[in-house]
């Protein structure tokens, strides 16, 4: 297999719209669970500043499928699957 099979856990950037009062964008700011993603995916590459991974790709041709770039500062964990 070319590309290896992963999980990686990363936390999503996030945005709180609208008009909202202290309390409530402390309770935002604190809730540090919302925003986890776990994500399965075929390890493109990697280096210090980013991940990068292929949702599918045909073997032996050059055709690859939906790639996610994640930011390195924004990764949790990844796992070799």
């Amino acid at each position: 297999m070319k590309y290896k099979p992963v999980i990686v856990t990363w936390r999503d950037i996030t945005t709180k719209n609208g008009w909202n009062d202290q309390d409530e964008i402390d309770s935002y700011i604190m809730d540090l669970d919302e925003s986890i993603v776990h994500q399965v995916g075929f390890l493109y590459e990697e280096d210090d500043q980013q991940i990068c991974l292929l949702n599918s790709y045909f073997s032996g041709q050059d055709l690859l499928g939906d790639l996610t770039k994640i930011p390195k500062g924004c990764v949790i964990e990844i796992k070799k699957l």
